[in-house]
């Protein structure tokens, strides 16, 4: 009994999981946004800056942090060093000319010994220090502005795809209705009251129909991969889109007001900028840190075994003290062949360059953020136009048709009214794509990603 109630859970959960990657393959916009900013490719990477601006801050921290190393040596001389030595200098009686052959030193010899340092005081690793937690914020502001990117390019990936496919609604029903004409068409033919020419203009244009249908769904399928691509999603799974072309018109037309304010202050690109004149200065410090002085203290201690016998290596009798040292090291630079200067008046120019290049910049966001208003309700007015042109010639084309259908009109005029519906159409399509491609434009101005 156990066995299958074990089982059937086993069977819920896989079916669970399984309603869940079906569910995981339609997304919304919000939904897409937020797959992306969890696997798109650039954003991992920004976050992996991020935990390398934190080992590189612990690593310049872990400078200014007591060392202590230990260190320990064996010898062993297979052939202990001989000298040769006058014997009347150990024994005055010795004859002239006698040489004696000594050994000078041990067979075996054996040390150990640690020492501790600490670097009490130096003006670059302060500053260096300043310098990484400074470049741990622009490392954060990258991934923002990888964030953004995101955003906006799955935004526009996102829109392209539901625009493709309500050009292709829009084919379809005109497919349909043409084929409709045709039928009827067919049937005046029988009937003898026009001639075949008129069914063969309206096949023409239902073909140039059905190859601009496939080419939009060609395109559809390019526009899916860029969009996976961009969101990090596997190229080879299948995916889908879930939303309304009217729902994103109304989002894209609302929620402006006449005069929006940008804040180029909180721009993520003069942020950007801003960390790095920041970093420039701190750079300049630091150069100039180097005609400080460096104060560090140090502690070692050492002893020795030595001893012909291995086994009297652990003899205390063997002991040699290598000594015990408490220290401490002042360096102060006192000249360095103008390099020193040198290095920092090129760190004051590379300054110089950045702050020219922050108001060069700061000057260009501001032209941008205008031409992205302008732009954002010049495309709302000819939005507005195509709309109202469709109508119209919607409003051309059934009156055509009804006059063809009453033998007053020709098949040319229903070819031509049904051609400048489609157009119509399509500047309208090309109207929405405009408007939202300039509303992502705007909003991204408006700092609102």
């Amino acid at each position: 009994m156990k066995n299958k109630v074990f089982l059937l859970l086993m069977f819920l959960g896989n079916l669970l999981q399984a309603q869940t990657d079906a569910q995981s393959t339609t997304f919304t916009l919000p939904q897409a946004i937020d797959y992306a900013i969890k696997n798109g490719y650039s954003v991992q990477n920004a976050s992996t800056d991020i935990e390398i601006a934190k080992k590189r801050v612990a690593e310049i921290r872990g400078i200014g942090i007591p060392q202590l190393s230990a260190e320990a040596s064996f010898q062993d001389f297979v052939q202990v060093p001989i000298s040769v030595i006058q014997a009347d200098a150990f024994d005055p009686s010795a004859p002239p000319g006698v040489f004696l052959r000594i050994p000078f030193g041990v067979k075996y010899n054996a040390s150990i010994g640690y020492t501790a340092s600490w670097l009490a005081f130096s003006g670059e690793y302060i500053v260096g220090l300043q310098a990484a937690k400074a470049y741990m914020d622009v490392s954060k502001s990258s991934l923002r502005k990888s964030e953004i990117e995101i955003k906006e390019t799955v935004s526009r990936a996102f829109n392209t795809i539901i625009i493709l496919k309500e050009n292709e609604s829009i084919l379809n029903e005109n497919i349909a209705s043409l084929e409709e004409s045709i039928t009827q068409t067919k049937a005046y033919y029988k009937e003898g009251f026009i001639e075949d020419i008129d069914i063969d203009r309206l096949e023409l244009l239902k073909n140039n129909l059905n190859t601009t249908r496939e080419t939009l769904r060609k395109q559809t399928e390019l526009a899916q991969n860029l969009l996976k691509f961009q969101m990090g999603y596997p190229i080879e799974s299948p995916i889908s889109i879930s939303g309304e072309i009217n729902s994103l018109i109304e989002a894209a037309s609302t929620g402006i007001t006449e005069t929006p304010q940008f804040d180029i202050s909180a721009n993520i690109d003069n942020i950007l900028l801003e960390q790095s004149v920041n970093l420039q200065k701190l750079e300049i410090r630091r150069q100039k840190a180097n005609y400080l002085p460096t104060l560090s203290t140090f502690y070692t201690w050492k002893e020795s075994r030595i001893a012909n016998d291995f086994d009297q290596l652990s003899n205390n009798l063997f002991r040699v003290p290598g000594g015990t040292i408490l220290g401490v090291n002042l360096s102060m630079p006192i000249f360095k062949g103008f390099s020193q200067s040198a290095r920092v008046s090129q760190a004051k120019l590379n300054l110089t360059k950045l702050e020219v290049q922050q108001k060069q910049a700061i000057q260009g966001l501001s032209v941008q953020a205008s031409q992205a208003y302008i732009s954002y309700t010049s495309a709302l007015n000819t939005l507005n136009n195509t709309k109202d042109a469709v109508k119209i010639s919607e409003k051309i084309r059934n009156k055509t048709r009804i006059k063809y259908q009453e033998g007053v009109g020709s098949s040319i005029e229903v070819i031509q009214a049904e051609n400048d519906y489609l157009s119509a159409q399509s500047n309208y399509i090309g109207a929405v794509q405009q408007l939202l491609d300039a509303r992502v434009t705007l909003d991204k101005n408006l700092n609102k990603f």
